[in-house]
């Protein structure tokens, strides 16, 4: 595959990244201010160079290579393996920001140790995850949980978390309820409900039980947010728990106790 550096300037960030016929959508869009202005504008809101960001779901470093020059230290945890080579090699192409990126190959878990990561096609796209959906194509990659995260990189002074990893969310968020009480970070989510219901789809589960398991998960995960003061939609909209009823629970959203 043939391939290249692209210089990227981003508002008051500056960075190279490794461009190849697969991403080059991503970075082309993302240098003409076409991909995810929201989630730049959401950073320049929450981050300061006092306090360390964890991203959960780094891809190949669009929101890393940012933050590193808003945040104290970016703590990227990406379990792809292609998308994860390409991360590291971004993140080695920018030697004034490297040294505040730690790169942790790994998948946020209930549990560390294996599991399987599925993709939607091939692996190096932004859709693989650990909950199967429309493909039984997998690798085995390393799983951690939040608090063998947070020991061993010895994370402290954490502000702000994103989380985008492709409907493993439903089973992850209810596992940092004792992380997020205890820090109350500013959480950015991405939920996927279609994913969440392309896995019930595949269980073999009638309508009605597909439907009622549909809305229990999305009610767990709910509650275990309800800690948070404030919900605001990526545009910065306050919203309320039938709010995100009213838009099936799928979409980006911030939980925080700061007002936007």
């Amino acid at each position: 595959m043939e391939q290249s550096v692209l210089s990227i300037s981003k508002r008051n960030a500056h960075f190279d990244v490794l461009i190849n016929q697969r991403n080059a959508w991503l970075w082309h869009s993302m240098h003409q201010n076409n991909w995810e202005e929201h989630t730049f504008n959401i950073f320049d809101r929450f981050l300061d160079l006092d306090h360390n960001y964890l991203d959960f779901g780094a891809f190949l470093g669009p929101t890393v290579l940012y933050a590193a020059h808003r945040a104290k230290h970016v703590y990227a945890v990406e379990p792809d393996p292609v998308a994860f080579g390409e991360l590291k090699i971004n993140v080695c192409l920018n030697a004034p920001i490297a040294s505040k990126v730690t790169l942790i190959n790994s998948a946020m878990s209930g549990e560390t140790g294996t599991s399987r990561l599925y993709s939607r096609g091939a692996f190096g796209y932004a859709v693989s995850s650990l909950m199967p959906t429309i493909s039984d194509d997998s690798c085995e990659v390393q799983c951690i949980t939040i608090a063998d995260l947070m020991n061993q990189y010895n994370i402290r002074d954490v502000n702000f978390v994103k989380m985008d990893i492709e409907g493993g969310e439903y089973a992850l968020i209810p596992c940092l309820k004792e992380f997020l009480e205890a820090e109350k970070p500013t959480f950015y989510a991405s939920l996927h409900s279609p994913f969440l219901k392309e896995n019930l789809n595949r269980q073999g589960l009638s309508e009605m039980e597909a439907k009622n398991r549909f809305e229990q998960t999305c009610k767990d995960v709910l509650q275990v947010l309800s800690m948070y003061r404030h919900i605001y939609d990526n545009e910065g909209n306050l919203l309320d728990e039938n709010d995100l009823r009213d838009r099936d629970y799928n979409g980006e959203f911030v939980f925080t106790d700061e007002c936007w």
